[in-house]
């Protein structure tokens, strides 16, 4: 397992999937999507590194800022481990701002 596999792992919602479907209690997350081009020799040619979506969920009133939190988390994590790279993370259209001096994307601003 890489390390961005790794880290998906760790934040996986899965198990709150499971039990919204089953129950139908908690928010309604979908999985995330990725996919990695981490070897050198292939990201340069090709020029993306990291690639991933997910639907936030929305079925609570707060959830989408739940969802947002949860993934900037995630990205935060992401973007450390695969330093070098320039990076772009949006929601809506809404680019996420990096903020330097704590080392992860700030979903307020």
């Amino acid at each position: 397992m890489t390390v961005v596999e790794e880290i998906v792992h760790r934040h996986c919602v899965d198990d709150q999937i499971e039990r919204f479907l089953s129950l139908g209690s908690g928010l309604n997350w979908e999985s995330f999507d990725f996919s990695t081009n981490l070897e050198p020799s292939r990201f340069l040619k090709k020029g993306l590194v990291f690639s991933g979506s997910t639907k936030l969920p929305d079925n609570q009133e707060d959830a989408s800022w739940v969802g947002v939190q949860h993934w900037c988390k995630c990205l935060s994590e992401i973007r450390i481990a695969v330093s070098g790279c320039e990076w772009n993370v949006e929601v809506e259209d809404h680019e996420m701002q990096w903020d330097a001096a704590v080392n992860a994307y700030d979903p307020t601003r």
